[in-house]
């Protein structure tokens, strides 16, 4: 049996079977690249279209030896009239800005390449390039056998330079950044083989990539030969085997692939065991894409299903039991206390905490406060169970760590608040309160613009600021919201940057040197936006917004920083990082620009008073010490915290316990 494949199809089966697999069941090859920017499709089109057609008229008017700076200056003008064309059609393209600009930088660095390899054939600029781009998109096709049978092996090469007097090569354009190196390799491989087979021309295999600026990888030619021999030639064995049973697929072992994968509803339908990376947000966020076509449209994710109330699950059933045997325990040890007749409704059951409301009759709630410690010391020595008394209003309250937790989940509190999310950019989830809620807040609210996050190493403080960014996204275009992320651990966003890369106003930041030219740049578009709004007559974003076509409505744009302590502990960098703080702090909420600053280090010399008055969302995770509790929400607390996302937010509407979402 013969089996047709395409070198496309090879790529996405390297990295993801299922994504080849699943295109197989439709009918249909996957051609997004998927991970990539969508910018990639965009550049091959508009180099194949002037491939096609090279309008070389204003090169004919230039003579032989001409420089090369002049040659590409030509080549420049008539791709970025075919830019500005593909531009015109379609107005998505405004919601990434950063992308087109690196589009069109892209386009001059090719015409660059182009210009030097014409300049140096000593022939007229005109023919030089027409020979040059004769090359360009060359099909090819070719029979492999392998053990089971064989595969009819088919695909188009970017470009096949043979310059006069020199060697062949095969060549790849690539706009996406090294981190697809190997499949890069592996796919010009495949071309230099096909060219060997098809027709017998040695070719050595070159990637040219535009970041936007161009860098050259050449392969050497054993290398690129035996890595189709020994992993590519029997992946197509595979890859026929996945054709007849899609199931048989197994899963990526990439986790930045599903959130800007094009079937990852298919895939949900198809292999519905939970996938963290497929399943969880951002996947299926609010992004544009390209269909087939290269257009590209924006996709929601869909609406959330009202579901028929269901039978308890067997955590809640044990949950329910456990709660009650605690609450049992702690009557029977105020009882011994000598508390007279204490009495509590059922207990309160959230994902990590049991809540037991304690009341008394009438001047026995004294005896309750000085039994608490009692009841706090047997729980732990005799059940070894984590309790903390506290006062709620006339309510005496013991709260208990559960010895099971159950993990919250970001879809379902998404789900649960989709309404609220989705009215208006800027709404986030935190995570599930002790009484089962979602707790979500604004930064349009004066209370929660801003955001001060405080946490020690292992608190969940890194956990819920990805929580935050994707809960901000989920249900708004970019246009509608953008993010500025600054991770200088470089492992806090580092997977999540993928899926939220259509939302990213810029790439990831990782220094100090690079945090501060933000900084500035967020405090010019703040004030470039007030005198857009004085210009409209108009007080804030949202105001402005609704005078404003859809093509010129002014995003949201929050600022992410993981770790913001080196900013304030370094002497250079501490005045201007504190200045910046405050402008944008006591300002910029009505121009929809907004910080959320975290640090494992909340201490006063971490986060100055002048820091801490203009972030007015609180939000403490574990802490070490009163003081440091106190330095976060300026109260203690957060020192009694369990750790891995249990938290206290102040946004406005006083203190709140809730867990974060988990990993």
């Amino acid at each position: 049996m013969t089996v047709s494949l395409s070198v496309t199809e090879i790529r996405n089966a390297l990295r993801c079977p299922r994504l080849f697999a699943l295109g197989r069941a439709r009918q249909q090859a996957v051609l997004f690249p998927v991970g990539a920017s969508a910018m990639g499709a965009v550049f091959h089109r508009l180099v194949a279209a002037f491939a096609r057609e090279p309008d070389l008229s204003r090169l004919g008017r230039l003579p032989a030896a001409s420089p090369v700076d002049e040659i590409a200056r030509t080549l420049s003008s008539s791709l970025l009239r075919l830019l500005a064309a593909e531009l015109a059609r379609s107005p998505s393209y405004a919601a990434m800005p950063a992308e087109v600009d690196d589009l069109a930088e892209a386009l001059r660095e090719f015409a660059r390449h182009v210009a030097g390899a014409s300049a140096d054939s000593q022939l007229v600029p005109a023919e030089a390039v027409a020979r040059f781009l004769a090359g360009a998109e060359l099909p090819l096709e070719f029979e492999v056998e392998h053990g089971g049978g064989s595969v009819r092996l088919a695909g188009r090469i970017d470009a096949l330079h043979v310059p006069p007097g020199g060697a062949a090569e095969v060549v790849e354009y690539k706009l996406t950044d090294e981190s697809g190196e190997d499949l890069d390799r592996a796919q010009v491989a495949l071309y230099r083989f096909l060219l060997a087979r098809a027709k017998e021309l040695d070719a050595a295999p070159v990637i040219l990539r535009f970041r936007p600026n161009l860098t050259v990888t050449r392969l050497p030619a054993r290398a690129a030969d035996a890595l189709v021999e020994d992993r590519l030639v029997p992946l197509m064995a595979d890859m026929v085997r996945w054709s007849v049973d899609p199931k048989s697929a197994p899963a990526t072992e990439r986790h930045d692939l599903c959130a800007a994968c094009p079937v990852r509803t298919a895939c949900i339908d198809t292999y519905p065991d939970r996938l963290p990376p497929r399943d969880e947000p951002p996947a299926g966020a609010t992004r544009p894409r390209p269909d087939p076509s290269g257009e590209l449209y924006e996709t929601a994710p869909a609406p959330p299903v009202a579901r028929a109330p269901s039978r308890p699950s067997a955590d809640d059933r044990a949950a329910a039991a456990e709660a009650e045997g605690i609450r049992s325990l702690v009557l029977d040890i105020l009882k011994k206390q000598g508390v007279a007749h204490p009495t509590a409704p059922p207990a309160v059951v959230g994902a990590r905490l049991i809540q037991i409301e304690v009341s008394v009759a009438r001047g026995s709630v004294a005896a309750v406060e000085r039994a608490a410690a009692d009841v706090e010391h047997r729980l732990a020595a005799d059940h070894r169970l984590t309790a903390h008394f506290s006062k709620k209003g006339a309510l005496r309250v013991f709260t208990v760590a559960r010895r099971t937790p159950r993990a919250v989940r970001l879809p379902d509190l998404l789900s649960a608040r989709a309404d609220f999310l989705a009215a208006r950019p800027g709404r986030f989830v935190l995570g599930e309160t002790t009484d089962g809620e979602p707790l979500t807040g604004d930064l349009s609210d004066p209370s929660s613009c801003h955001l001060l996050i405080g946490g020690v190493t292992g608190s969940g403080k890194s956990v819920l600021l990805r929580a935050i960014a994707a809960s901000l996204v989920h249900y708004h275009s970019p246009a509608a919201m953008s993010l500025t992320l600054i991770d200088p651990k470089r492992v806090s966003f580092g997977q999540l940057a993928a899926g939220l890369a259509a939302h990213l106003h810029r790439p990831l930041a990782h220094t100090v040197d690079q945090a501060l030219p933000i900084l500035d740049e967020l405090i010019e578009e703040m004030e470039h936006r007030y005198a857009l709004f004085d210009s409209a007559r108009v007080q804030d974003i949202d105001e402005f917004n609704e005078t404003q076509s859809p093509t010129e409505r002014l995003p949201r744009r929050v600022l992410l920083v993981d770790e913001f302590a080196d900013l304030t502990i370094r002497r250079p960098t501490r005045d201007s990082f504190v200045d910046a703080i405050q402008r944008l702090g006591s300002k910029a909420r009505a121009s929809g620009i907004h910080l959320v600053l975290a640090t494992q280090r909340p201490t006063k010399d971490a986060i100055p008073t002048s820091i801490k008055a203009n972030l007015p969302g609180k939000v403490a995770l574990h802490v070490i010490s009163p003081i440091e509790s106190r330095v976060i929400l300026g109260a203690g607390g957060a020192e009694d915290l369990l750790g891995k996302g249990d938290l206290l937010a102040d946004l406005g509407h006083g203190l709140v316990r809730a867990q974060a979402p988990a990993p």
